[in-house]
C-alpha cells in the first residue's frame, strides 16, 4: 500500500461510504503519519480528513466507495478524498458559527492549501497540511 521512495511517500485506500468511514479514515491517517515519521502533524491531519469524509458521506451518499490518500514529502503532506458525487463543496459564511457545516472554514483556517478537481465518476478534495519542521 505504501510507496516509500527517497523523502516522498503515498498511500491510498478505498472506504464504504458509511457512517463508520471518518473513523476509519482517522485510523488509517495517523498509524501512516506516525509510521513515516509524522506523529507531530497527526491531530491536525485526523481533524481534515475526518471532516472531508464526512462531508463526502453526507453530501455524496451512495455515490460510489470514498478513496483516501495521503501522500507527501519533507515539506506538504496532502490529503485527499474523492467521491462519486460532482458536486464541489462550497465554503458558507456564518459569522456567529451557530449552523452545522461549516468544516471548510475550519480546513481553510489549518491548511496550507486546499482544493475540489473534478476526478473519475465524482470529484476530489485535496488538502495541503505543511509538514512541521524536524518531524520527518
Amino acid at each position: 500500500m505504501a510507496d516509500l521512495q527517497s523523502s516522498d511517500w503515498s498511500a491510498r485506500a478505498l472506504l464504504p461510504p458509511n457512517d463508520r468511514a471518518p473513523a476509519a479514515a482517522r485510523r488509517l491517517v495517523s498509524t501512516l503519519l506516525v509510521a513515516w515519521g509524522y506523529a507531530e502533524q497527526v491531530e491536525l491531519a485526523e481533524l481534515v480528513v475526518s471532516e472531508l469524509v464526512s462531508n463526502a458521506v453526507r453530501h455524496a451518499g451512495d455515490c460510489g466507495d470514498l478513496e483516501i490518500e495521503l501522500s507527501g514529502d519533507v515539506d506538504v503532506i496532502r490529503l485527499r478524498v474523492a467521491d462519486g458525487s460532482p458536486e464541489h463543496p462550497i465554503i458558507r459564511p456564518d459569522p456567529t458559527g451557530a449552523r452545522p457545516g461549516l468544516g471548510l472554514q475550519l480546513i481553510e483556517r489549518v491548511a496550507a492549501g486546499w482544493g475540489v478537481e473534478d476526478y473519475l465518476f465524482g470529484k476530489r478534495v485535496w488538502v495541503d497540511l505543511a509538514a512541521a519542521p524536524g518531524s520527518a
